[in-house]
């Protein structure tokens, strides 16, 4: 084949077997392919049509981005489909998957059937384009959620928590959520600092906010703190995507010695480059402020004082929305426990009240994490005794 857009393909081990009869190549190719990809029985359509759907050329990027197609590139690019259609799509193999879960978002794996079960040539490469449209291509395309430790992976299997099940905390979540739909829809959204006590729903509402909005294209990037001089080069990665991205800093703290929050300052605020419109930073943290403050740092004279003072507060006020996650009084906690053993069928009385103090008093102290335990512990118990 002589392909000008899709020319990369024509290296696939696979795709080669198939042009030059090699049986051999193709079987290995395809069960390895079937058994962690495939989602349809049609193995060889199924192949190429991913190969196609992942494809890094100037058609999936300029449609990934939101741009227009000419018509000469629209008209080349149909070139090379007929082509692989005649060549590739009219080759049969069927091999049905075991059907194990391959973690894919659903969006994509729908996406990928209606680009295999494709009619003609230009029904194949209007589907590609709508394919590149509305998730991109490669592994942003495939996944929800990432993790990114110097390069990008997927999470096959994320929290399935959602807003629901986090009781106590109405103000946070609506402010959260508004953020969120404001960003979803490509209006000015902030940056999000949720602080406060340990246990108190912080990382669950961002883990929820995914559940919630992953079909609207929410996706979330959980980053460690190592990696934040690495946020500037993956936004530019993001920003070729047609998704909405939240880089997620769990858990952040920086040591008064620690230089990575700079790095954080320059990548929120900072740089000549505008920060991508599809890429937001959420972070939790058990303190307010972000850099912890030794008594020598307040030495020096009330010019050096003022000068750290400056320092400390700069990284926590670039967060446009800071929000405060505040530990349950008892009243709240048993609250709390009774709202979650309500989606369980249970309702509070005395002595489950009696036995979530006692729960709280040995573990950790009142917080909805603790709620949760406590509620967890208490129905599988009963599940037991029914089980008797």
């Amino acid at each position: 084949m002589d392909l000008f857009i899709f020319n990369k393909i024509e290296d696939d081990n696979c795709i080669r077997g198939v042009l030059e009869k090699d049986n051999i190549a193709i079987l290995r190719n395809i069960i390895e392919f079937s058994e962690t990809e495939g989602v349809t029985n049609s193995a060889i359509r199924e192949y190429v049509a991913s190969r196609l759907a992942n494809d890094d050329n100037i058609l999936s990027r300029l449609a990934q981005s939101g741009k227009r197609i000419g018509d000469d590139l629209y008209r080349i690019a149909l070139m090379d489909i007929e082509q692989i259609y005649k060549k590739l799509f009219s080759i049969t193999i069927k091999y049905k998957p075991s059907g194990n879960n391959i973690g894919f978002y659903g969006g994509y794996v729908e996406s990928i059937k209606s680009i295999t079960e494709a009619h003609s040539a230009k029904e194949l490469l209007n589907s590609l384009i709508e394919h590149y449209r509305r998730l991109g291509s490669g592994i942003l395309a495939k996944y929800t959620a990432f993790k990114y430790d110097g390069a990008l992976t997927g999470v096959s299997e994320t929290d399935s928590i959602t807003f629901d099940s986090l009781v106590g905390i109405e103000y946070q979540k609506s402010v959260l959520i508004d953020n969120t739909k404001a960003f979803l829809s490509g209006k000015a959204a902030n940056n999000v600092l949720l602080f406060g006590d340990r246990g108190s729903g912080k990382s669950s509402s961002v883990k929820a906010l995914l559940n919630m909005f992953c079909d609207e294209g929410l996706r979330i990037v959980e980053m460690p703190k190592h990696c934040i001089k690495d946020i500037p080069n993956l936004s530019k990665t993001l920003a070729q995507s047609p998704n909405k991205y939240i880089i997620f800093l769990d858990d952040l703290t920086f040591e008064s010695h620690e230089t990575e929050y700079r790095d954080l300052k320059v990548a929120m605020e900072g740089q000549l480059q505008a920060s991508p419109e599809n890429v937001l930073i959420y972070a939790t943290s058990n303190r307010r402020h972000l850099i912890r403050e030794n008594w020598s740092d307040r030495e020096g004279g009330e010019i050096h004082v003022n000068d750290q003072l400056q320092e400390t507060l700069s990284l926590s006020e670039r967060f446009g929305i800071s929000l405060v996650f505040s530990a349950p009084n008892q009243k709240e906690y048993l609250n709390i426990v009774s709202e979650m053993l309500k989606k369980h069928g249970v309702e509070m009385n005395a002595d489950i009240e009696k036995q979530s103090v006692v729960w709280q008093m040995n573990y950790g102290g009142r917080s909805a994490r603790c709620a949760k335990q406590f509620v967890t512990s208490y129905v599988a118990n009963l599940k037991g005794k029914e089980d008797v």
